[in-house]
């Protein structure tokens, strides 16, 4: 996957997350990141997209494609689907008062 562990490893380090909180937040081990960032391991698409998703990167600056490096609302306009998803993805990580402010937010448009 090109650079992937560098750049993955960088942007670790840049948000200040360990290796186990990262894990954590990811759902998957600490070896499995300490793994990535070795390049002895890559991960899934799924992975993937919820790595790109928190650092709010594109999938192919992940991937050493590109040079951009962050996402912005102007990219894409996202589908209904884009947003379910995403809840959908990170639902269990969020309390129940971030719930209600993404349903108020979502209300006030």
């Amino acid at each position: 996957m090109g650079n992937f562990n560098s750049v993955f490893r960088s942007l670790r380090i840049e948000a200040g997350y360990t290796q186990d909180g990262l894990a954590e937040i990811l759902g998957i081990s600490r070896s499995a990141v300490s793994m990535y960032e070795n390049g002895n391991r890559e991960p899934d698409f799924e992975t993937l997209e919820q790595i790109a998703d928190l650092f709010q990167v594109d999938i192919d600056y992940l991937l050493g494609r590109t040079g951009k490096p962050v996402k912005t609302v102007n990219d894409y306009e996202p589908s209904y689907e884009d947003i379910q998803s995403l809840v959908a993805r990170n639902g269990r990580k969020l309390s129940v008062e971030q719930k209600q402010e993404i349903i108020r937010t979502l209300l006030s448009d």
